[in-house]
């Protein structure tokens, strides 16, 4: 019943020391009337109480609503639903930990209730930008409710999913903040886990309602959240107990990375900031094939021979991150499967007899949400490249080169170099995207927003990703890239830890590093940091899979 409640309410309660820490960046004291928009068991409401302060609290799930009644008898605590309830009374600060239930999992119910809100609280909004807000995660609704909730000058601090940081929704939400308030800090715990049972990666947003255009402060707790709780008294004490980042108020999109990336990151971008550039700047980034039906879409070649489906219709396919044996070049002889590609125009001119009747013999999948607004419904374009960038990272990181054209699942993307003129181009940006650099940029701007130790980049992530720009290369350096790539191209690409002590990897860095003196000298710490952040990664999927065995 607790994970079904999870499910369904998202509800995660809050460790002692992060409630206490939260109270404090918020700056409750006696006197003010605070709300918690779901309060669960009552955990800020007891702590707010015991500051002098009025404490409300709203929880939707009855039994739940009962115990924090009966915890916090002097507390206010209406059985309701925050997202649906409009005309709220001005608290000086909303704190708390909102549910974490991401937006498909929202009910329709619940996402009319907050749209309809959301409306109220922010006349004037572009109805695109609620749209979005309220087809994000359900906690992206509850802050923008409750800095709506607070009066003016009023602070919230709500423990939220990274996810709120630069998921597709973000930037829709701080749009809609930014009309009341703006954001004042946002506080991070890279060395624990703030909630052992959950799946998620959190932070503290603070936002206070008031106008101006001041930095950001990124605080990454250097202490135990137990210790910084006991020290913290306001957002300007946090420097006790945290590094400090400031990050730009009109750049949300920088957050994440901010609060993400190691030291050396930043370090690397101020001193080589001439020798990077965002990949798009150098290639077209697309995302891989969505078949909508990979066991249709993708067969064998022996498959494809029996069904005697065109030649011109079926191309290799990199399906998975180890496919090749993981190797940085990939042989189209060495892969498996071939996707079927159709492209709508021809398909329906007739084009493809053999693959119709192919498709024809499953016609009761064309009706699937997936498959039924294509024309036919088994069409499907697919354009061939050679580089691939893989979308999700555990402690591997291999970028693909494959030795002829191919096409690749959506767990890939396809990248094209847009300087067509060397024939080695695609494979100058292989060996960029396997260098350490790419690795340690892929780490920090990553969204590990899900606490089992994932990291993913989106195909705008992708796109925005800083890398050597290969324009600045001299013609001996690139062929000092080539040597070094194909020294190590052939072989399977080990875990990130085990990469760093090989020879040929070094080779590859310093080959790349050649771009900027400086990059070279600070290969050394980026390996130590880049291991080091993917390591800890690792822990956390480690202990997620470890809580999730005891329940």
């Amino acid at each position: 019943m607790v994970d079904n409640r999870r499910q369904i309410f998202g509800q995660v309660f809050t460790p002692p020391a992060l409630a206490e820490l939260t109270l404090s960046v918020a700056g409750v004291s006696a006197g003010m009337r605070v709300l918690d928009p779901a309060c669960g068991d009552g955990e800020f409401l007891a702590r707010a109480n015991s500051r002098g302060a009025q404490a409300v609290g709203f929880e939707i799930d009855p039994e739940i609503a009962r115990l924090a009644r009966a915890r916090v008898p002097e507390a206010t605590v209406r059985c309701a639903d925050f997202t649906a309830r409009s005309a709220l009374p001005r608290f000086d600060a909303v704190v708390g930990n909102p549910p974490y239930v991401r937006g498909h999992r929202v009910s329709e119910a619940m996402r009319q209730n907050l749209a309809t809100t959301l409306a109220k609280d922010f006349p004037g909004a572009p109805a695109k930008v609620l749209a979005r807000v309220c087809r994000g995660d359900l906690a992206a609704g509850f802050f923008a409710r409750a800095l709506a909730a607070v009066r003016p000058g009023g602070t919230v601090a709500l423990v939220v999913s990274s996810a709120l940081l630069d998921a597709d929704y973000a930037a829709a939400l701080w749009t809609l903040c930014a009309r009341v308030g703006r954001i004042e800090a946002i506080i991070d715990a890279p060395r624990e886990r703030w909630f052992a049972g959950a799946a998620v990666n959190a932070v503290v947003m603070v936002a206070r309602r008031v106008t101006g255009d001041d930095d950001v402060a990124i605080a990454r707790l250097s202490v135990p959240t137990r210790r910084a709780a006991t020290v913290v008294t306001g957002i300007d004490t946090l420097a006790q107990v945290a590094d400090i980042r400031t990050a730009p108020a009109r750049f949300p999109a920088r957050w994440g990375a901010l609060v993400r990336a190691p030291a050396v990151w930043l370090q690397l971008e101020r001193a080589a900031a001439g020798a990077l550039c965002p990949l798009g700047d150098i290639a077209e980034v697309r995302r891989g094939l969505t078949t909508g039906a990979n066991d249709l879409f993708y067969v064998s070649q022996k498959e494809a021979a029996r069904l005697a489906i065109e030649a011109e219709a079926l191309v290799p396919v990199l399906r998975a991150p180890r496919s090749g044996a993981a190797a940085i070049r990939v042989d189209a002889g060495a892969l498996t499967d071939m996707a079927i590609v159709c492209p709508s125009a021809r398909a329906r001119a007739g084009a493809f007899p053999r693959a119709a009747a192919y498709f024809a013999g499953h016609a009761q999948r064309a009706q699937a949400p997936t498959l039924r607004n294509r024309d036919p419904w088994w069409a499907m374009t697919g354009r061939p490249a050679r580089v691939f960038l893989t979308k999700a990272y555990a402690q591997r990181f291999v970028q693909r080169l494959a030795e002829s054209p191919m096409v690749c699942d959506q767990r890939f993307y396809a990248v094209w170099p847009r300087a067509n003129g060397d024939s080695d181009e695609a494979e100058i940006l292989a060996a960029i995207l396997n260098s350490t650099f790419t690795s340690l940029a892929i780490e920090s701007v990553g969204r590990a927003s899900m606490g089992e130790g994932a990291l993913e980049i989106s195909v705008g992530d992708a796109a925005a990703l800083p890398v050597i720009d290969p324009r600045r290369l001299s013609r001996r350096d690139r062929d000092k890239i080539l040597g070094a790539l194909r020294a190590l191209w052939q072989r399977p690409i080990g875990p990130l830890v085990a990469e760093a002590e090989k020879t040929d990897r070094t080779a590859l860095d310093l080959a790349v590093a050649r771009a900027h003196p400086d990059l070279g000298q600070l290969l050394g710490e980026a390996r130590e940091a880049l291991v080091a952040h993917v390591s800890a990664r690792h822990a956390r999927a480690t202990a997620h899979r470890a809580d999730a065995d005891k329940r």
